[in-house]
């Protein structure tokens, strides 16, 4: 084991004990997060396996099957009814990420915690795309009729894809990602990001959680990972 390796191990101990109770992972797709012996976690996924197989072939057999099929913006949870949520790698995924937010929370009990990994731009493919802004979340989640799905998709072709922007290749390829309902990353963020816009789900949004657990990103792991609980106490500021 390296000592990368051997540091997620550790981080993941530390998140870990934060974790109890019956909950959920949202797009494990091949790798579940190490839930205690105390902990129960039914996994959820937007599409069925068959559909996530042929989305993710290079995956291979690895596919976890989801126990639910769902939209994780709209969870089919009643409120308050699980002790935590874990988004490994998802929150960049989501079209509109302060309802997701919003939406996690409202499925968590008292003391219950939302478990977050969420990739740092700089270490990722995401590396030439801008950041997104906090205020481009807002004018979104204010206006949800406005959104634009199409400029998400030309923006990922454009810098991920690397395709020039508004050439007809780049045209095409939007076009066949949109159809097949791909999923790219519709934001990109770095660790000062990802504070700013939890401090506002406090502040702003009024969700009364607090942060108990930030680890930025770093050399053996590209991402930040984050423990938020519901009406708790905080530890960190």
């Amino acid at each position: 084991m390296g000592k990368g390796a051997a540091l997620r191990w550790v981080e993941n101990k530390l998140i870990a004990r934060h974790v109890r109770g019956r909950g959920i992972e949202i797009g494990a797709l091949w790798k579940k997060f190490p839930v205690p012996a105390n902990a129960t976690a039914w996994y959820i996924d937007r599409i069925d396996p068959d559909a996530l197989h042929q989305e993710y072939s290079e995956v291979g057999e690895k596919i976890i099957a989801p126990d639910v099929v769902a939209d994780a913006q709209a969870l089919p949870f009643a409120d308050g009814s699980l002790d935590f949520v874990i988004a490994s790698h998802v929150l960049e995924h989501m079209p509109l990420t302060l309802a997701a937010l919003r939406e996690w929370y409202r499925v968590l009990a008292p003391r219950g915690v939302l478990v977050l990994k969420i990739p740092d731009k700089r270490h990722t493919f995401d590396i030439r795309r801008p950041r997104t802004p906090l205020q481009h979340l807002l004018a979104e989640d204010a206006n949800l009729a406005a959104f634009d799905r199409r400029a998400h998709f030309t923006e990922w072709v454009e810098y991920v894809v690397g395709l020039e922007s508004g050439s007809p290749a780049c045209a095409a390829e939007v076009d066949r990602l949109m159809q097949m309902d791909y999923s790219i990353h519709y934001h990109a963020w770095i660790d000062e990001d990802v504070r700013e816009l939890l401090q506002h789900t406090r502040a702003a949004m009024q969700l009364q959680w607090d942060l108990v657990l930030f680890f930025p990103a770093r050399f053996y792991r590209k991402e930040c990972a984050v423990v938020m609980r519901r009406d708790a106490k905080p530890l960190l500021r």
